[in-house]
Parts: C-alpha cells; sequence; structure tokens
C-alpha cells in the first residue's frame, strides 16, 4: 500500500489543460462589442475552479428589440426519472429540480460563497438556533404565496423522505415568527446546516398544492423559472417559462431535456444543431468540439467519484477479505485510460482530493498474487460467480466491463448487467440486493458531512452497500455539531482510513464533466457538483 497525494490529481488535470489548443483570452458574456453585428473571440481559460474553455464565444448586443431564440435544447448523460424532488438523487434530476424550484439559500461556485436565495438573509443566534428572513412577494406556479408555511412544511415533510432526510435530520423544529420569518431549532449544533439548503433536494414546496392536489401533481409545483410542461420518459421533458417568477421572467420561453444516451449520438445531435448543449460527449471525440467554430468545449472538474460498492447484505461480499480481495485487483490506471481517454483522474480515497478534509489514506495497490491469496484465506480459492449492475449510460457500462475483466483475473466470474436508469436506482436504494454496482457519488461539494453521511451513515440515504456501522456513524454524527476545525478533521481523517480498510465503496475514479454548447449559447453557468445550473440559458436570434 502506499499514499497518493492531492498534488497528484491537481497535476492531472494541468496536464488536461495543457492538451488542449487555441489558448487565448476568454470572451466574457458582459462585454459589449462596437458594431452590432455578432462578434467571435477565441477562448481557453482556467479560472480558480479550473474551468477550461476552448473554441469560439459569440458575444452579441441586446436592447429592447433583441429577439431571444424560443427554444433551448439540452441533452445530458442520464435521464430524467422522477418529479418527487424529495425523493430522488440523480444527477440529471437535480438539474431539473433547480430550474422547477428555489431553495433558501444560493452558492456561487466561482467565488465559493452563500448567496441569498428565498432567504434574502440569515443568522446563527446560539449554537442550536437559526434564523431566516424570507423573500417578499413569491408566487408559486399554481399561484399562492410562498410564506414561512411552506417552509415548516417542506422541512417536516422532508424528514420523511428518502432524499432529503439526512439533509434535515439535525433540524429538531421549525417555528414561524411571521409570515416571512421563521427560526430553524436544532438537535445539536450542524456545521453544514447551510449547506444542506442549498441542495436540489432541499428546495422549498408548496403546501398550497400538497392540500389540494394529489402527491404527482403537487410535486410539480415549485417557485423556480420554470414550470413543468410534458415529459415521455425515456425521451424529452419539457419545461416553459414561468411568467410571474419573482427574479423576473426567463429570456428563453422553453428548455427541452432531451434524453440521448450514447455518448456519440449526442455529440452529432450537437454538431447537427438538434441540440444546444450537450453534457458528457465522448471523451475519445473531445477535440472535434474543441475544433469546431461553431462550437465551444467546457471541460470542469467534477466532484463525482465514479466507485463501485459491494452489497454486505449478499454472500460473499459480507466477508471482509472477500471485498479487500475485490480492491487489489482493480487497476485503476488502466480503467481510467480505457474508459475516460485521460479526462478523468485515478481516485485513491473516498474523500474527494480537493476536499479541505481529504487526507492520504492507504489505498489498496493492484497486486493480482495479493488479491488471489486473500480469496484463498476467505475460501474462495477457485473464485465464485456474481454479477455487476449499472444504469445503461455509456460510462457506466464501460467501467462494468473492464471491473468484469480485472476480476476475472483472480478467477471472479462477472455477469454484467445494464439496466435502464429508473431501474437501476430502484434497485441500488439502500436495502437493495445488487451484489456489486457501478456508482456514483458528487455530494462532496462544499460540506464534508454530506459527503460522508449519505453513503456511509446507516440513515444515509444513499447507503447502498448497506453498512451498519456504529464507529462509523458514531464519528460522522459527533464531527457535524464538533466546532473545533481540528478535532473534526481528526474524526473525517478516521472515517476515511476505516471505510478505505472496510472495502465496501472502492473509488475508482475523479471523473471530469465535459459539456459542449453553441457558441451562441449564453448564460452557461458551472455546476454545482453535479448540479447543472440551466435557468440563465438564452440565444440571441436578431
Amino acid at each position: 500500500m502506499k499514499s497518493k497525494r492531492v498534488l497528484v490529481f491537481l497535476l492531472c488535470f494541468c496536464l488536461i489543460v495543457a492538451s488542449l489548443t487555441g489558448c487565448s483570452a476568454p470572451a466574457s458574456n458582459n462585454d459589449v462589442p462596437d458594431s452590432t453585428e455578432p462578434d467571435s473571440a477565441e477562448v481557453a481559460v482556467e479560472t480558480k475552479k479550473g474551468v477550461v474553455v476552448s473554441g469560439k464565444a459569440v458575444s452579441v448586443v441586446e436592447n429592447e428589440n433583441t429577439v431571444y431564440q424560443k427554444r433551448i435544447t439540452i441533452a445530458p448523460s442520464l435521464d430524467f426519472t422522477s418529479t418527487d424532488v424529495q425523493n430522488e438523487a440523480g444527477g440529471t434530476a437535480k438539474g431539473v429540480y433547480l430550474l422547477v424550484f428555489n431553495s433558501l439559500v444560493g452558492y456561487d461556485t466561482m467565488n465559493s460563497k452563500y448567496i441569498p436565495s428565498l432567504a434574502k438573509n440569515w443568522e446563527q443566534l446560539s449554537d442550536t438556533l437559526w434564523e431566516f428572513k424570507l423573500q417578499e412577494n413569491v408566487k408559486f406556479h399554481d399561484g399562492s404565496d410562498f410564506t414561512a408555511k411552506d417552509v415548516k412544511f417542506t422541512i417536516e415533510r422532508g424528514l420523511e423522505q428518502s432524499a432529503s432526510k439526512s439533509k434535515f435530520s439535525s433540524i429538531k423544529e421549525v417555528n414561524i415568527i411571521d409570515d416571512y420569518t421563521v427560526q430553524f431549532v436544532l438537535k445539536a449544533a450542524d456545521n453544514d446546516l447551510i449547506y444542506k439548503l442549498c441542495e436540489a433536494n432541499t428546495v422549498m414546496l408548496s403546501s398550497n398544492a400538497f392540500a389540494t392536489l394529489d402527491k404527482t401533481e403537487a410535486n410539480k409545483i415549485g417557485t423556480g423559472p420554470y414550470m413543468y410542461n410534458e415529459w415521455v420518459q425515456g425521451d424529452y421533458l419539457s419545461l416553459v417559462r414561468f411568467e410571474d417568477y419573482w427574479e423576473g421572467a426567463k429570456k428563453t420561453e422553453e428548455i427541452v431535456i432531451r434524453y440521448i444516451p450514447e455518448a456519440s449520438s449526442r455529440l452529432i445531435a450537437l454538431q447537427t444543431g438538434e441540440i444546444d448543449l450537450c453534457v458528457d460527449p465522448p471523451a475519445v471525440d473531445l477535440h472535434y468540439v474543441a475544433e469546431d467554430k461553431n462550437l465551444i468545449l467546457w471541460q470542469i472538474p467534477s466532484t463525482n467519484i465514479r466507485h463501485i460498492f459491494l452489497n454486505l447484505n449478499v454472500e460473499p461480499f459480507n466477508n471482509k477479505l472477500v471485498r479487500q480481495a475485490v480492491a487489489h485487483a482493480i487497476n485503476r490506471e488502466d480503467l481510467v485510460a480505457l474508459v475516460y481517454e485521460g479526462n478523468a483522474t485515478p481516485a485513491y480515497n473516498i474523500m474527494h482530493p480537493t476536499s479541505e478534509f481529504y487526507v492520504d489514506v492507504d489505498y489498496y495497490e493492484f497486486d493480482l498474487e495479493k488479491a488471489k491469496k486473500l480469496l484463498d484465506e476467505a475460501g474462495f480459492s477457485n473464485g465464485f460467480k456474481t454479477a455487476i449492475y449499472s444504469s445503461s449510460g455509456t460510462v457506466q457500462k464501460a467501467v462494468a466491463s473492464v471491473i468484469q475483466a480485472q476480476l476475472a483475473e483472480i478467477g471472479i466470474d462477472v455477469e454484467i448487467k445494464s439496466l435502464e436508469t429508473a431501474t437501476f436506482n430502484a434497485g441500488v436504494a439502500p436495502g437493495g440486493t445488487y451484489p456489486i454496482a457501478v456508482d456514483g457519488w458528487g455530494g462532496h461539494t462544499v460540506g464534508p458531512d454530506n459527503a460522508l453521511r449519505s453513503p456511509f451513515h446507516i440513515n444515509g440515504n444513499i447507503n447502498r452497500s448497506n453498512i451498519k456501522d456504529e464507529k462509523v456513524n458514531n464519528l460522522i454524527d459527533t464531527a457535524l455539531i464538533t466546532s473545533n476545525h481540528d478535532e473534526r478533521a481528526k474524526m473525517y481523517a478516521e472515517v476515511q482510513e476505516y471505510i478505505m480498510d472496510y472495502a465496501n465503496w472502492i473509488p475508482l475514479a475523479v471523473e471530469q464533466i465535459n459539456v459542449g454548447m453553441k457558441s451562441t449559447l449564453q448564460g452557461f453557468e458551472l455546476p454545482q457538483g453535479l448540479h447543472h445550473h440551466w435557468s440563465n440559458l438564452y440565444i440571441v436570434e436578431k
């Protein structure tokens, strides 16, 4: 075993940046050219968040006579599967939720700071008491007013739902002071409370909608800039502009989320003009985007760690020696090279390398002989048969194929089962029966509690390996309420070391978000983790 430092990750990313061509100064959407004619400028820049832009950006003059393209079409890499915001944790779903809903608090990714949203300001009155002043004159899509009543309803309901329960778990009660003031009484101090309140799964719901509509329809009512229009699962989702949006109606009338599962097909659709923005075009073909004068390529270091989890409820993965054998049989460097074409870096820890609480830990070095020895000690000298599950996404299927080949080297016969996204998500819920699954966790954005609680705490909403370890639970719970930074860091370090030894969750790669878009597309914002921000997208027609 050996250690890998944060420097490795940063160096690898710099090499990726250096491999791009056409570098010059960026064009800002706020820059106004002397002429009213569209102008294009070469762009390639690394920001403090590591964003790389290459291609040609078009800047335009806007005035009262400007005509905007009515529809923007986006093709994500994952299907949209549910309107139930408090029970769905998928990446595409979160992007949609941030179009339809608002959270109490926003997060400025570029400047790493919290910003007002439905809460115009907030104050910590004590370790366990927070007060929030709400925006006034905010309307839900059903015409009802957003008030403190809706905050109380959202949180109380969210404490009973799978994707939001852990985010609200520290809140003991919500007290309404007046229509636009609420106080949160906490069970104990929560150092990550504000972060949790800017999550896609903690957006505000309409109490009126849930009182007057059935659950399916009530889940569609938000305060956001766009409203649900038409949804054909597996094909497309249409969202239309909310004219009474409290921050002002958006420039684009309709946003269409079109599901194109194959990365190569998404790229072709972008090149032919069928879509305006493509998430994760094929890694091997990124140069086509960078070289196309009509397109822009954004490369964004993702907070997502691609991993496999081993289900502790399924034999033989309830045996630690078997899990450790699997971990030693995986060659991360080969996997990254084969699957990502250089657009990812090997992952050596369960915590994202950019987190302030990341520590070097002993990891499972690729060692087939040691893996075979561990299997022999566990009583599986002749190997065994099992299955690995993945969603139908291109990357997920490719990872499963590499894992299948690598585990075959130590006698583990793996059958690949690729499922549609909705079926896969249902199957990997806590308590599921998949023995091995290719998964990804992008909750490493701001707060360490979310990064560790969701997958490893007994009550975590994505505890898909079904780990139930009191030591882990206590460390995570205690760290959350510990104000001393050094003491908190020690606890998080211990969790990382313990889970890596436990080997129920095997990190594979720190992924990168690649986004291709038309050079005329304006208003693109950086994702917060896997939360894509699409609400400000527009194209000027004339």
